[in-house]
Order: structure tokens, then C-alpha cells, then sequence
């Protein structure tokens, strides 16, 4: 008998089999279970992270756009608490008079026609009582004294300026925070306030167009934690105090920016809020997401790694249980059909366990991150197809196997990722986590989250954040730029004059040019905004063609614009750069098929001291720009202290003309207007005259302007009006008075009730009345302007119109408006007999005023000889020193009573 061999049991050796494929199917679903964890872990903190990082972008947007939107009305009130300072008000009963004036109202619904976020502008006195009210006129009866706002201020002497709680306006109901700025007497008693009515409705419909997603919710709080506006809206909550508002530990104690996650104390969801206090104002403005909405998408694709993940688990559990049931039944089949049963099992598993990964790779493919997995030995386990697409990876790369060496060999070959494979080696060489973004020289941003895996390996995510970083770019240019012209806005050029000033040498200097276009406002009026917002964009690119890469150029709003320059000490080369903006604004624009004419006055300031703010700088600039405006405009000035004394001294002239009437200091001097024949004397022209105490004999060239820019003009012409009818009702019957108006008398409705008293009080016929007007007037408000025109002729008030010929639409006035007279300007009447162009422009202006039936009056005419071409031109009337020149009212009286003579020429 030969040997035996001993061979194990054929059960035992498929007993041992089955073991170890058990533990395999076990590790397998381990590594699956731990791997889709990470995965799903770092897209949570990626998610969170992003949400976070978009609500701190929008809410230092929207602080900064709040803190602007304030601002803007305060410099409204500034502006009119100025008014009161230049002034002198000094007691309850100036202030009183000076607040209450229509004029003022007139001024204040101008200046906030353009403030959507302001309600109103209110003046009110120490008692409360309202005298101005941008909103109404006549003012209604209202009285705030029991108001949060006026009760402190009224209180507390070192306090000027406080912002209420939102309150219910006593007028429409609308929930406003009042911004209250205290009006000093200069003694420094209190006089009244001056209140910026903020309308919270404007916050809360800006914040609905901007609203990012439906859950966002954008929120603006005092500092003490009352709400003031909500979107989206929320019963009750404007108006309550929240003790911990979102970030409010962070933002109110750090004066910082802060982001936390909290239950909201509004509508008590679950929030990740973003929140900013404003820079000048004691608010904060916080900016608030669900966490269910900014998880949203991380619970998408969890839910997609994790039912995978399931079902590759689900599917190595049934492989096992089934091998189980296979290896029962294969103990009672021979070992041949035993060994066939067994090979089958083990096909149709693989195909189950291919089908499963093949839905997991599906998932992994559909993430918005690239995602590579390695193992300890940094070996490429698996790679999705976002992140093969993101680099271009080719197949031989992706497969299963791969070391990492060779895929940051390929993704460093062309250099384009040199930055992202230097920094991808720093971080696998320490270990740790670590999350950062790189540059490529291509021109993307790829967002980096790098997480070790316990007991080995490690799990990579790349994501393309170029796009987001594109849309931050464009939001903090759009916070620093002009919209229209794309210049650097008001805000930029302070920052920037600030550094300047800040960063320059010993030897250097900084300046600033201010510009103000001349002629821009007809170009809007004639052609429409559209052209003069091409003119805007046309004249941007001039002056950075004018300056180059030497200065900063900007725009400050309208039609203004600026010029920052630090550069080496050098007046002439920067009076060079003025001459030179000049000239190239003077050349002819050519916008939509129009040619278009337009200059620029410019004023120059620069640092002669070591120590000059940038408030003084701008301010000399200004101070320059209104001398070369004042100089004649299309021309630049430099800033000289003598300028502040001119300023001081308008400023002066201003206060005592306040006073000038009621003392006595203001009278009437008339000018005799006669026939061009020589019959008779037709008229006298009432003009004004100022005899200063101190200043002696102040021409109405100076004063006139100042009483305009002032709002006294308006007081002046009524009074003038009044004198000027009084006087005429003693002269002969034929022998009219003309009275000159000012454009400010047009503003309102008050024009003709003037006209009517003064006629009624003196008893002057209406035909012996003849108002003068330019063509300014016109300009102003053209509709409105023509009614009041309308109406005054209605009385039987005779109308001329003053300086014809050196408007812009003197033709199209004369055909819109029949006046009854047109007066030729002195320029062309000087040069008569001395050259034929002034001749025939003389002839022509009689000639259309014959064609229209109108009288024609010729001023300044001093010399015979002007008198002669006149004449024989066809003039009717004359006026100028050949006939008399302008004198009191006792000095003509004996004229008067003479029967009206042509006084001899003086």
C-alpha cells in the first residue's frame, strides 16, 4: 500500500476563505464609512466658511453705504447751521425771523430733492415750535418738545448733535430716526435745532433689492440695541431693543467687524451673522444667514457621499451574507460543484461591488470641488472629474496607484501652478491641516483645503473661487470709484490727499487743483442729460490725458472734479498743468452728432507749510476756485491769503446788509430814460445804491451778488419795488419808473402780490410800472418763470428785457414771451462809430424788435456820436451819461416839476 497524504477538509479551507474575505468586506467598509466622513466634514467647513466670508463682504458694503447715505444729510444741515453762523444771528428773534422765511424753504426741499433717504429737513426754535419744514408751506403748527432728541440736547450745554430712536412721524406715520444737530447762538447759547428726518423705509426697500437669497435677512440697530430697520420685515420688531444683537458682543466691544452663530432674538432661527458698526454714526449693521440656507448645498452633496458611501457598505454586507448562504450550500455539494458555485459567487460580486463604485464615483464627480484621495504612502486612491478637469489632468494620471510625486511633476511642468505645487509640498511636508488660496499666472484664484486622515493618507479639495474674488474686486471699486466716469469718487480722493500728506517728503509738494466745468448746466438744458453725461465721460478722459501718470484725477460730484499732484516743489510746473486742463476743456467736444462748447474755472492750492490738514488744503482750493469763477471763469488761480480777506470781507458785507435797510444805509438813485428823438423824457430807471458806514460808497456790482447768494435779495427788491412805485406816483402822468428784477424774486409765488401791494399802497398806475428781467432769469425754471410773466402782464405791467444779446436763447425767448421791450447792452453801444460789427449787430437787434413790435432802448450811450448812429438805426429810446446820469430822488424832483425835461448830459 502505498503512502497517504493528508489534505485539510475541503470545508475548512472554504471556512478560513470566508473569514478572510469577511475582514477584507469589513476593512473595505471602513475606509469607505471614514473617507466619506472627512469628505463630508471638510465640505461643511468649507460651507461655513464661505457664507461667512460673503456676509462680511456685504455688510462692510452696506455699513459703509449707511454711514454715506448719514452723512450726506448732515452735510445738508452743516450747510444751513453755516447760513446761520455767516449770518451773526445772535438772538431767538433773528434766528426766528431768518429760519422762517419761505426762501429758506424754497432752498431746503432744492437741496433734498436728491436724498431719497431723507424725509425731511426741520428748523425748530429753542421751544420746540417748528419754523421750517422742507416738506410744507405754509408750516403747520407743530411743536417736538416732547421728543427724545430735543429734550437731551436741550439739556446738556456740551452736547451738538443726537441721533433719536425710531419714532412714528407725527405727519404720514412712517417709522424715522431723527439726526438732530444743535444751532448756537455765537455766544454759544442754544437757539433751536436743526433735524434730518431719516426715513427708514429707504434702508429697508435698498436692502429688499439687494437681498442675496430669500433667507438673508440685513438689519440696522442702534448702539444700544434697537432695531431700526429689518429686511425682510418683521411684526413689531422696528423700534424694540434686542439686549444681544447677533454679533453685538463682538462689534460693540472691538469696535470691529464679528461673526458668530446665534439664534436670532428677532425671529429665533438658527443664524450665521455677519454684523459692522458704522464708522461716524453709533449704529450697527448686521447681515444674517440660515444656517439651513447656507448649508443648504453641503447637505445635498453629504446626502450624496453618504448614500453612496451606504451603498457600497449595503452592497459588501450582502456580497458577505450571500457568500455565507453560497458556502452552506456548497458543504452539501460535491467539491466540483462546490468549486464552480464558489467561482460564480465571485463573479457576480465583483460586477455588484463595480456597479456600486461606479455609482460612487458618480457622486464624487458631481461635487463642486476637485477631490483627490491618498493613502499613507501618497498614493492616488481616487480623483473626481472636477478636479481632472479643473487641472487638465490626463487618464494616465488618474488611475488608481498613481504617486503623488509624478501628479505635482505634471501639474508644475508648464509654471502656470508653480505657487499651488510649492505650497501644496509646504503643507503635505508638516502634516497638518491647512486651508489657503493660490494664484496661478493664468488668472484664476483655486480656493485649497488639505485634511490628514487618521491612521494615514490624506484628502485634498480644489475649488476655482476666480469669480468670487471678481465680484469682491468690482464691489470695492464700485465703494471708491465715480459710476459714470469710472474716476476715483469723493471718498478715494480724501483717503488719497490724506496719505499724501501723510507720506511726503521734505522737499515735496502736495496739490490740489479744484475744477468746476463752465456752460455744463445750459448743455443739460439744451440737449438732455444723456449728451451731458457722455460730456462727463469725454471730459474724465481729457483730464487724464492732461495730468498722465504725474497726478490723480477724480470727480467730487456733478460737474466737479479734481486734480491731487505730489511731486517736487514746483508753482510753475503746476500753474503749467492748470493753463494746460484749460486749454484742452476749452477745445469743442463732439458728443452724439452735437458739437458741444464748454470751459472750466479752476482753483490751485498746494502745502507751503509743514503742517497743513487736508480740510485747509481743499478749503484754499475752493477759496481759489471762486476767484477764478469770479475773475471771469475759463482761467485758473492760484490760492493767495489776500483771497481769504476778499472772503472775509463778502462774508462781512453779507451781515451788514442785513441791518443796512432798517438803518437807513440803502437808497434809490433814478437815470432818465429818453426819446431817441429828443421830445421828451420817457422814464426813469429805479438803481440801487449802498452807502456803507465804514466801507464808504460799495458798488451794487459787489453787493448785489451777495444779497442773491445770501437770500436777502429778495427783501431788498420788495423794498425797492415799493420805493421805487411811491416815487414815480409824484412824477408827471407820462413819465413810467423801470425797476430791475433779481432771479430770486422768481422763486415762489410771491412775485405778483408784491407788484399788486406795492401798486395799490403807492397808486401807481399799472402801465407806468416796467419791470426789467435777463434772460438768466429764464434759465432758472423756464415753465414756471413764464407763467409768473404771463400773470404780471395780466396786470398791465409792462416787461423788458434787460442785456439782449448776451444770453444764449435770447430768440427763442422773444417768440416764446412778447415783452414790450428790449434793451440793447451797453458792449454794443460802446464801440458805435468805431467799427461796423457792433453797427450791425445794432441794427439787426432794431430791426427784430420793429418786426416784433416791440420798443427797443439803448443803454449806455455816452457820445453824441453814438446818439446819431442810434437814431438813424431806428431806436426809440436812449439811456446812458449823454443824458443824465443816476441821482437821488430829491435831485430829480425839481425835473419833475419842470414837466418832465430832458436833463442836460452830464
Amino acid at each position: 500500500m502505498g503512502p497517504t497524504i493528508d489534505t485539510p477538509p475541503a470545508g475548512a479551507s472554504r471556512g478560513r476563505s470566508f473569514r478572510i474575505v469577511v475582514a477584507s468586506a469589513g476593512l473595505l467598509a471602513a475606509v469607505i464609512a471614514v473617507s466619506s466622513g472627512l469628505l463630508v466634514s471638510s465640505l461643511h467647513r468649507h460651507a461655513i466658511t464661505e457664507a461667512e466670508g460673503n456676509l462680511v463682504g456685504l455688510s462692510t458694503v452696506l455699513a459703509d453705504q449707511a454711514d454715506r447715505a448719514l452723512q450726506s444729510i448732515e452735510l445738508v444741515q452743516d450747510s444751513l447751521i453755516g447760513e446761520f453762523r455767516t449770518a451773526g444771528v445772535a438772538s431767538d428773534e433773528d434766528y426766528s425771523v431768518l429760519a422762517s422765511q419761505q426762501v429758506l424753504h424754497d432752498a431746503l426741499k432744492t437741496r433734498i430733492a436728491g436724498l431719497p433717504q431723507a424725509n425731511a429737513i426741520t428748523v425748530i426754535d429753542r421751544h420746540g415750535k417748528l419754523l421750517n419744514f422742507s416738506r410744507y408751506w405754509p408750516i403747520p403748527t407743530v411743536n417736538i418738545a416732547d421728543r427724545d432728541y430735543f429734550k437731551v440736547l436741550a439739556s446738556d450745554p456740551g452736547l451738538d448733535r443726537y441721533i433719536s430712536q425710531p419714532v412714528q412721524n407725527r405727519g404720514d406715520g412712517v417709522w424715522t430716526i431723527y439726526i438732530a444737530r444743535k444751532v448756537r447762538a455765537p455766544d454759544g447759547s442754544f437757539l433751536g435745532l436743526v433735524l434730518g428726518a431719516v426715513e427708514l423705509g429707504y434702508f429697508e426697500r435698498l436692502y429688499r433689492t439687494i437681498a442675496p437669497i430669500r433667507d438673508d435677512v440685513i438689519s440696522l440697530f442702534r448702539d444700544d440695541g434697537t432695531l431700526l430697520v429689518r429686511h425682510p420685515q418683521h411684526d413689531g420688531a422696528v423700534g424694540k431693543t434686542f439686549q444681544r444683537v447677533g454679533a453685538s458682543p463682538v462689534a460693540l466691544k472691538k469696535r470691529a467687524e464679528g461673526v458668530i452663530r446665534a439664534l436670532s432674538p428677532v425671529d429665533g432661527r438658527d443664524r450665521i451673522i455677519a454684523s459692522r458698526t458704522l464708522t461716524r454714526y453709533p449704529m450697527l449693521l448686521s447681515v444674517s444667514r440660515t444656517a439651513e440656507a447656507s448649508l443648504a448645498a453641503w447637505r445635498q452633496q453629504a446626502w450624496i457621499i453618504g448614500a453612496a458611501a451606504l451603498l457600497l457598505d449595503l452592497g459588501i454586507a450582502g456580497l458577505v451574507l450571500l457568500g455565507l448562504r453560497q458556502a452552506r450550500a456548497q458543504g452539501r455539494l460535491a467539491a466540483a460543484e462546490a468549486a464552480r458555485s464558489a467561482a460564480e459567487a465571485r463573479e457576480q460580486g465583483e460586477r455588484k461591488l463595480g456597479a456600486q463604485r461606479a455609482k460612487f464615483g458618480i457622486a464624487l464627480d458631481h461635487m463642486t470641488q476637485g477631490l483627490c484621495l491618498f493613502d499613507r504612502d501618497d498614493r492616488l486612491i481616487v480623483m473626481n472629474a472636477r478636479y481632472a478637469a479643473l487641472h487638465a489632468v490626463p487618464e494616465a494620471l488618474r488611475r488608481e496607484g498613481t504617486p503623488l510625486a509624478a501628479l505635482l511633476d505634471y501639474l508644475g511642468a508648464d509654471g502656470t501652478r508653480a505657487a499651488l505645487v510649492a505650497a501644496a509640498r509646504r503643507r503635505i511636508a508638516t502634516g497638518g491641516p491647512a486651508s489657503f488660496t493660490c494664484d496661478l499666472t493664468d488668472g484664476r484664484a483655486i480656493a485649497v483645503v488639505h485634511v490628514p486622515i487618521p491612521g494615514g493618507g490624506w484628502i485634498c479639495t480644489h475649488e476655482d473661487v476666480s469669480e468670487r474674488r471678481r465680484n469682491e474686486a468690482r464691489i470695492a471699486h464700485m465703494a471708491g470709484h465715480d459710476a459714470l466716469t469710472g474716476l476715483p469718487n469723493r471718498t478715494q480722493l480724501q483717503e488719497r490727499l490724506d496719505a499724501a500728506l501723510a507720506e511726503r517728503g521734505a522737499d515735496d509738494a502736495v496739490s490740489v487743483l479744484c475744477l468746476d466745468l463752465d456752460g455744463f448746466k445750459e448743455v443739460n438744458d439744451t440737449y438732455g442729460h444723456p449728451v451731458g453725461d457722455e460730456l462727463l465721460r469725454l471730459v474724465a478722459r481729457r483730464l487724464r490725458e492732461a495730468v498722465g501718470a504725474t497726478a490723480l484725477v477724480g470727480r467730487l460730484g456733478g460737474d466737479e472734479f479734481a486734480v491731487i499732484r505730489c511731486a517736487p516743489s514746483n508753482p510753475a510746473g503746476i500753474a503749467a498743468l492748470a493753463e494746460r486742463i484749460v486749454r484742452l476743456l476749452r477745445r469743442p467736444f463732439e458728443v452724439q452728432g452735437h458739437e458741444v462748447g464748454i470751459g472750466t474755472s479752476i482753483g490751485v492750492a498746494t502745502t507751503e507749510e509743514p503742517e497743513v490738514s487736508t480740510a485747509e488744503l481743499q478749503r484754499r482750493a475752493d477759496v481759489a476756485l471762486y476767484q477764478a469763477k469770479s475773475s471771469g471763469r475759463n482761467g485758473w488761480r492760484f490760492f493767495d491769503p489776500a483771497m481769504d480777506a476778499d472772503l472775509q470781507r463778502r462774508r462781512q458785507l453779507g451781515a451788514d446788509l442785513r441791518v443796512a435797510l432798517a438803518e437807513g444805509q440803502l437808497d434809490l438813485h433814478y437815470q432818465p430814460i429818453v426819446a431817441a428823438d429828443g421830445s421828451a423824457l420817457r422814464a426813469r430807471e429805479a438803481l440801487l445804491r449802498w452807502r456803507h458806514p465804514r466801507e464808504g460808497f460799495v458798488s451794487p456790482g459787489e453787493f448785489i451778488p451777495i444779497a442773491e447768494a445770501t437770500g436777502q435779495i429778495r427783501g431788498l427788491g420788495a423794498w425797492a419795488l415799493a420805493r421805487a412805485c411811491s416815487d414815480a406816483a409824484g412824477w408827471p402822468a407820462e413819465i413810467k419808473v423801470a425797476v430791475n428784477l433779481s432771479p430770486a424774486q422768481f422763486v415762489g409765488d410771491g412775485l405778483v402780490e408784491e407788484v399788486m401791494g406795492a401798486l395799490k399802497a403807492s397808486g401807481l398806475p399799472p402801465d407806468r410800472l416796467e419791470l426789467e428781467i435777463t434772460e438768466s432769469v429764464l434759465l432758472q425754471d423756464d415753465a414756471a418763470t413764464l407763467a409768473i410773466l404771463h400773470r404780471l402782464r395780466a396786470l398791465g405791467v409792462g416787461t423788458a428785457m434787460d442785456d439782449f444779446g448776451t444770453g444764449y436763447s435770447s430768440l427763442s425767448y422773444l417768440r416764446r414771451f412778447p415783452f414790450d421791450k428790449i434793451k440793447i447792452d451797453r458792449c454794443f453801444v460802446q464801440d458805435l462809430g468805431q467799427e461796423d460789427g457792433s453797427a450791425a449787430i445794432v441794427r439787426a437787434t432794431i430791426g427784430l424788435g420793429k418786426a416784433l413790435g416791440m420798443v427797443v432802448l439803448a443803454e449806455g450811450v455816452e457820445t453824441e456820436i453814438q446818439a446819431a448812429v442810434l437814431r438813424e438805426a431806428g431806436c426809440d429810446e436812449l439811456q446812458g451819461y449823454l443824458f443824465g446820469r443816476p441821482c437821488p430822488i430829491g435831485e430829480v424832483q425839481g425835473v419833475a416839476a419842470d414837466g418832465g425835461r430832458i436833463p442836460a448830459a452830464a
